[in-house]
């Protein structure tokens, strides 16, 4: 991997993108390559296979996220602060990361309204998860399926890139 700068925002961007090889990795019980990956500008990345996991990347300076599912589609946001504002925030980026829709659909989104953990949007039903592994930030995870529990695991960078 090679981003075409030494910015924090590239390298979060390879940050992500290793936690995302690592994930798809153990979904898939099989080593996954950058080259699997699509990258597609104004959507999400995607495996190029035809049945794949879902994956989501999300950062806000320090914090760098993935989250990824086998069986449904997921989204993921995280941002700094943790007042009830930018709770409400990261909810509707995570859903829009979710359904793949991108910033363009915030307008729709805001409209939505998250209660118990769900919202319903465009004739579907998605779930909410709160993450805490985050210390000073908000960081949601969203799926297209209930899960009993979310897995989290905290990774230095130096773990992160070896070998």
């Amino acid at each position: 991997l090679a981003a075409g700068s030494g910015s924090a925002a590239a390298r979060a961007s390879l940050a992500g993108i290793a936690l995302a090889l690592r994930a798809l990795t153990r979904l898939m019980e099989r080593t996954v390559d950058v080259s699997e990956i699509v990258f597609t500008p104004g959507l999400k990345p995607t495996l190029a296979c035809a049945q794949h996991p879902d994956f989501s990347i999300s950062h806000s300076w320090p914090w760098v996220g993935c989250a990824a599912m086998s069986h449904s589609r997921v989204g993921l946001d995280i941002e700094i602060g943790a007042d009830a504002r930018i709770a409400a925030w990261v909810e509707q980026e995570a859903l829009l990361k979710a359904v793949g829709a991108g910033i363009r659909a915030l307008r729709e989104v805001s409209a939505v309204s998250f209660a118990g953990g769900c919202a319903r949007w465009r004739d579907e039903l998605w779930h909410a998860r709160s993450l805490a592994l985050f210390p000073g930030a908000s960081a949601c995870v969203m799926t297209s399926v209930a899960v009993a529990a979310v897995e989290q695991r905290a990774m230095p960078l130096q773990e992160l890139f070896a070998a």
